[in-house]
């Protein structure tokens, strides 16, 4: 055949062929990014919370390569039913890691699930890619430092017992108290009750003078919030420093982050509280001034 008809099949027949090639290579792309239980060969995972993870309620997923070759990471997510959702990637963007290498990438943690036991279990899924291999890995995650049913269990005893009251550092004046200052401590109750504040205990960086002197003391806060009550609290506390090491207080990450004893619903349990960032801040430099080298 010549002419317009034979060249309109000649079109027909070169659009099919190029249209058969994309789609057998879009079927190849998607077998070779396929979810699998495993992970690639030699490589390993496990999730970790860093001093510096903590106040941004984040944590980090450990890849180690022991692979030959570079291998890519895109998406990660966390999943884990302690969670009131997927913990995501808090950077979205490729993590490229060298054979014999470990990088740490950083998710957010949600909120807790606190119809869940303390216990339980992690899981990671994330795309990869080596060399000309794809796909979307789905394996265990081991809680290598085991911080997470402790940190289940603070965030859902801080819960129950903002049914109760709202708690919170809301003011620290440098200097007063003829200490690092003070802190204050506040307690604004909702009138539903059943909790009691007990005790403040200190931090790594910082104790209650006389009040409470060792690492191990806490400084008892005994406030009670009784059900009607709903006149708030404001305690005044003198912070002065366990030690006085520059290096110490500049690398600090948590000398502001208070663990707190309560009690809720006739259970005892701990919450951490933190100064504000702003509040950390002066606190850190009142540190600086009252050990003799601020600026």
């Amino acid at each position: 055949m010549t002419g317009p008809a034979a060249s309109m099949g000649h079109r027909h027949l070169v659009g099919a062929v190029m249209l058969g090639a994309a789609l057998v290579s879009g079927l190849a792309a998607c077998a070779s990014a396929s979810p699998t239980e495993d992970l690639p060969e030699g490589v390993s995972v496990r999730l970790v919370q860093q001093r510096s993870d903590v106040a941004l309620h984040q944590a980090q997923v450990e890849i180690t390569n022991g692979a030959e070759t570079m291998l890519s990471v895109e998406a990660l997510s966390v999943i884990d039913s302690r969670f009131e959702a997927d913990a995501d990637r808090v950077l979205q963007r490729t993590s490229v890691i060298a054979p014999g290498s470990t990088v740490g990438i950083r998710v957010q943690l949600p909120g807790p699930a606190c119809d869940e036991p303390d216990d339980g279990a992690s899981t990671v899924e994330f795309s990869w890619r080596i060399d000309d291999r794809a796909g979307v890995a789905r394996a265990d995650l081991p809680d290598a430092l085991d911080f997470l049913p402790a940190m289940h269990a603070r965030e859902c005893v801080a819960e129950a017992l903002a049914d109760a009251a709202t708690v919170s550092f809301t003011h620290f004046a440098a200097g007063a108290g003829g200490g690092v200052g003070i802190i204050t401590l506040a307690a604004l109750p909702t009138g539903a009750g059943g909790a009691t504040i007990d005790a403040l205990r200190p931090t790594n960086l910082l104790g209650f003078g006389d009040a409470g002197t060792g690492p191990d003391a806490a400084l008892p806060l005994q406030i009670q919030l009784a059900t009607g009550d709903a006149a708030p609290r404001e305690i005044a506390i003198v912070l002065e420093p366990f030690r006085c090491d520059a290096h110490a207080v500049q690398e600090d990450k948590r000398g502001t982050i208070f663990t707190v004893d309560v009690t809720v619903g006739g259970e005892a349990g701990q919450i951490e509280l933190a100064a504000s960032p702003d509040m950390r801040a002066e606190i850190l430099g009142a540190v600086a001034e009252y050990c003799g080298f601020g600026s």
